[in-house]
């Protein structure tokens, strides 16, 4: 897992860390190719790629290098690990579950130095065909601005913006828009809610904890908590996927 920023911070530098493009005699060390056992595709697409890392209790991964430009990570458990470089560099990371942070580019092995398990999503930013990184034009209704409260701007830089949501039990948010690009929103708790559109149409939606979805931009909408227990999600909004 690449170098840690802290999640309070708004621009943020992508300089590549420990970063090593290929092996001995040209191959990859992408992480899905050379470790299988730890980590699992959720979603790609030309947009995004999205995987789930795990280790069990002390397990260790071998090898591997994460792309340009970085990625978002989400942590959705408690996370004490020890990330060696290819010249012995060691650095130890502990987080809680729930944790958002930007991760440069880097090369790496990892260990888990607890007895228990560990797992987090990964979601890299793509621009393809030359798209650019650029952010949409702000909305009137964005709820970063208008409600604080409920929508905390996590982090933010050239490729993405990452907001945090939470919703009590039986909250009703108030009517709002996100910014017209796609974006990988991720459950950190259950979510049973009923979403209501601009022109009074209805749906009631539910994902597990953990879930991980790929959504596209959106008209304005409001958001209420049908269930009995906070819900928390992590929207992170993909600035080129318009």
């Amino acid at each position: 897992m690449p170098s840690l920023l802290t999640a309070s911070t708004l621009a943020i530098l992508v300089a590549p860390l420990w970063f090593a493009p290929l092996v001995a005699g040209g191959e990859s060390l992408d992480p899905l190719t050379v470790d299988p056992p730890h980590y699992t595709l959720e979603i790609e697409n030309q947009w995004t790629r999205v995987f789930r890392e795990h280790m069990g209790p002390r397990d260790t991964m071998i090898m591997h290098q994460h792309p340009l430009p970085g990625s978002v990570i989400v942590m959705l458990t408690d996370r004490h690990n020890r990330l060696t470089a290819p010249d012995g560099t060691a650095r130890e990371f502990q987080n809680k579950a729930g944790y958002v942070m930007w991760s440069a580019a880097s090369s790496h092995r990892s260990e888990n130095l607890e007895a228990t398990l560990f797992e987090a999503l990964q979601i890299e930013p793509r621009a393809p065909n030359g798209a650019s990184f650029t952010p949409a034009p702000a909305e009137k209704s964005d709820p970063v601005l208008t409600d604080p409260k409920h929508f905390h701007l996590e982090l933010e830089n050239e490729y993405v913006r990452v907001i945090r949501i939470n919703v009590g039990p039986h909250e009703k948010l108030s009517l709002h828009k996100h910014p017209d690009t796609k974006a990988v929103v991720v459950y950190l708790t259950d979510y049973n809610a009923k979403v209501t559109g601009a022109g009074g149409k209805s749906s009631q939606l539910s994902y597990k904890a953990k879930q991980v979805l790929f959504v596209d931009a959106s008209g304005e909408h409001q958001e209420e908590n049908i269930s009995g227990s906070p819900m928390e999600l992590i929207r992170v909004e993909l600035k080129q996927a318009r």
